[in-house]
């Protein structure tokens, strides 16, 4: 008998026959409780059914997960950039690179502008208490741009503190030109920019003085370099965009280097390679679910439309161009249905032909190839609206709450047959027990008489 979740009346007599009647409840409750037991029994199955849906679609996410790593690997992530001489520059690639050539001459190496405090400016022998002035409103001026500076601290930190936090494209620090017994602290003051910048700072507590000095310790210069032939060009960075997704960063030497972007196979094959993991984890989950001694789901519809999925993706062929299947990229199934990826395959297709293999992969927002059929595929299994397992879980949900609503209704039905059975029984009892009680009474009063006539009474 299912458990109650109410608390039902219980029988307890006081006849001869009490636990007749109790025996008459329990088996009513028993036989009204059979089709309550037979729905929690498919309750409990469609549970572990909905549990492993719930597995399932777990994997096949990922599945889709790892098949959308394949379509960015295909995209600008395939290309890199390899430079001749690594002395000049470096490149790295990013979104919207295309492949080229491009001759990098670079006939000047940056510099940045440096500058000191002047001599005969206050001596800080302590930068945490003194400055080079006791003024605690400046303005810096870097070219034409002006700065507002307040030291509030009225120290040479405080000083620097203030400056670093102008928003001004410089760097300052403390410098100590003098001995370790005998210190002479500095306000040095670098242009982040490499370009002969113009850098002052004046004092506006003493007549706008330029606490700088007038000729810079180091010359600012511009980075000069030219791409294939064209005219010089002046930058303030070491860091070049030479074409859209094309980065160099210049290195510090003059001379010539040949930067060339290609596609080249590496993210695509650890796509692949990771691909191939999420697909054997799909297949071994869907397997537990067949033969004899299969899972929650087996037999179900839904794992022979997982398996003719997974066949469908391992299996796909392309009829044009040299690659015409997942096995010339190095994707093999071994003896137990698991994919095994060659990265020495893949990289024997690419050098041979890699406009071949990107145009079998495809693309998903191409809908061609591989790629567009997987999706294809994987959106008719996962898609949240119309996918094979949403919609099977969304179903088992719902079938799951009917069940529980029938299951309070038996149950509440089956607790209030055990009252009403207990009341009749109390009854019963009651009326049983006042017989029982005027038959003994009436059995001893036979029993005096019959006594008293044997002694002549």
């Amino acid at each position: 008998m299912s458990t109650s979740s109410t608390s039902p009346s219980t029988f307890t007599g006081s006849s001869a026959f009490s636990s007749s009647l109790a025996q008459v409840i329990a088996n009513a409750v028993t036989v009204a409780s059979i089709p309550m037991d037979n729905l929690e029994t498919e309750q409990t199955t469609l549970q572990g059914q909905q549990t492993e849906l719930g597995t399932l679609s777990s994997d096949f996410t990922a599945l889709g997960t790892a098949l959308s790593g394949i379509d960015s690997a295909t995209g600008s992530s395939s290309y890199g950039a390899s430079v001749s001489n690594t002395a000049v520059a470096s490149a790295s690639t990013s979104s919207g690179v295309m492949a080229g050539t491009y001759s990098l001459t670079v006939s000047q190496v940056g510099a940045n502008t440096t500058t000191m405090s002047n001599d005969g400016l206050t001596t800080v022998t302590d930068p945490t208490t003194g400055n080079i002035s006791s003024s605690t409103a400046f303005t810096l001026l870097v070219n034409s741009t002006s700065y507002t500076i307040t030291d509030s601290a009225g120290t040479l930190d405080g000083l620097v503190n203030a400056i670093n936090a102008s928003g001004a494209n410089v760097q300052a620090a403390v410098v100590n030109v003098g001995s370790s017994s005998s210190p002479d602290y500095r306000l040095s003051v670098q242009s982040l920019n490499y370009a002969p910048d113009s850098l002052q700072l004046e004092d506006n507590g003493n007549h706008n003085a330029d606490l700088l000095e007038s000729t810079p310790l180091t010359s600012g210069a511009y980075w000069e370099y030219s791409v294939n032939g064209a005219k010089t060009v002046d930058s303030t960075s070491q860091s070049l965009t030479l074409s859209p997704g094309l980065t160099v960063n210049l290195l510090g030497g003059v001379g010539s280097t040949t930067v060339t972007v290609s596609q080249n196979g590496d993210s695509i094959a650890s796509a692949l390679s990771s691909f191939a993991t999420a697909y054997n984890s799909a297949t071994a989950e869907v397997l537990k679910n067949r033969g004899q001694s299969g899972g929650a789901l087996t037999g179900d519809a839904t794992i022979f439309s997982l398996t003719e999925a997974l066949n469908q993706l391992g299996n796909y062929t392309s009829t044009s161009g040299s690659v015409t299947s997942l096995t010339q990229l190095g994707l093999t199934f071994d003896a137990n249905g698991n994919l095994d990826f060659d990265p020495s395959t893949f990289s024997q297709a690419t050098s041979a032909n890699m406009t071949d293999v990107l145009n079998f992969l495809g693309s998903v927002s191409g809908n061609t190839g591989f790629l567009g059929a997987a999706n294809n595929i994987l959106t008719g299994i996962n898609d949240p609206t119309t996918g094979l397992l949403p919609q099977d879980t969304a179903n088992m949900t719902s079938e799951l709450t009917d069940l529980g609503n029938q299951i309070t209704d038996d149950q509440n039905n089956v607790n209030l047959l055990q009252q009403n059975l207990t009341a009749q029984m109390s009854a019963a009892d009651a009326s049983i027990a006042t017989l029982e009680q005027q038959a003994s009474y009436l059995q001893m009063m036979f029993q005096t008489e019959n006594a008293n006539a044997e002694l002549g009474y």
